[in-house]
């Protein structure tokens, strides 16, 4: 089998121990705010955006990776010895960085194989699509194996999110399919769902409080998950995480068993998108034995 690597984008939000562990490589996206550009997870910590998102005035915004970058990156990792490269990044409905990835895969396909993957999922998806990859690469899996992954999880992949509020989606360009909750929103906390690259509103909780929301969401996720199948999943929040670990004890009081799941600091490409206050799950499952 040939030395094989995995890269993916920041906005798969692993941590930096992670991503060494598994040896998986993140090359970051950047964040702009006010006259000031910094590299994702790189020139500011998580910690350090939540609280300026709390204070700025101007939305900030995100930029994609360039083709050059993932060139320098892909060459880098040729001279370290790798014989194939699997590139998994965020939706390219999301973003143009899958197509960045395409571009320079190109442009190195004499020296190295490329195999660029849209997820059709970001975040906490991602992230658990790449942490499954990265296990099988280091386990060893066939290489069929390795390639029906990167075939059915993107398409299996399902993540359900709880927002605090539209705004950032709406202003951002990126609410899909949910924008029929925008003007409804007042004093209601919306559920949303992103399947095969598409952000829809799945469902709202009337009221401002969010444990009425956690138990609605756990509720959602528990119908959708089968017990007879073995689940891959990863929790997913920005500045509270006592939320998403409440989401897994409500879960498996509904007799849903995640002790196996990673947990994921959403950071701040995404959270540029979506807000403070964000929790939710992404989860696949698959026909094998657990």
């Amino acid at each position: 089998m040939s030395k094989i690597v995995i890269v993916t984008d920041s906005t798969a939000d692993i941590s930096r121990e992670v991503a060494d562990r598994l040896g998986i490589v993140v090359v970051p996206l950047t964040v702009h705010f006010e006259d000031k550009s910094y590299l994702d997870r790189i020139d500011i910590s998580n910690q350090e955006f939540y609280e300026y998102l709390k204070t700025c005035k101007t939305l900030p915004t995100t930029s994609q990776i360039s083709p050059g970058v993932f060139l320098e990156t892909y060459q880098k990792l040729v001279e370290e010895g790798f014989e194939e490269i699997i590139s998994v990044h965020l939706a390219k409905t999301l973003s143009g960085t899958v197509d960045s990835a395409r571009i320079a895969s190109q442009m190195i396909a004499d020296k190295v194989k490329v195999t660029v993957v849209d997820s059709l999922t970001a975040t906490m998806g991602l992230g658990n699509f790449v942490h499954y990859l990265a296990k099988l690469i280091n386990e060893k899996a066939p290489m069929a194996k390795i390639q029906q992954a990167i075939v059915e999880i993107p398409k299996k992949t399902s993540l359900y999110f709880l927002l605090d509020s539209l705004d950032n989606l709406e202003k951002g360009g990126r609410i899909g399919k949910a924008s029929y909750l925008v003007g409804s929103i007042l004093n209601i906390k919306p559920i949303l769902r992103l399947e095969e690259g598409v952000i829809e509103g799945y469902d709202k909780v009337r009221g401002s409080k969010e444990n009425k929301a956690l138990i609605r969401l756990a509720d959602i996720v528990a119908q959708k998950i089968d017990p007879s199948k073995k689940l891959y999943a990863s929790f997913g929040y920005n500045d509270r995480r006592e939320s998403s670990e409440q989401l897994k004890t409500l879960l498996q009081e509904r007799g849903i068993e995640t002790d196996e799941a990673s947990w994921q600091e959403i950071g701040s490409v995404v959270s540029c998108h979506i807000g403070l206050g964000a929790v939710g799950i992404a989860f696949f499952q698959l026909d094998e034995e657990g």
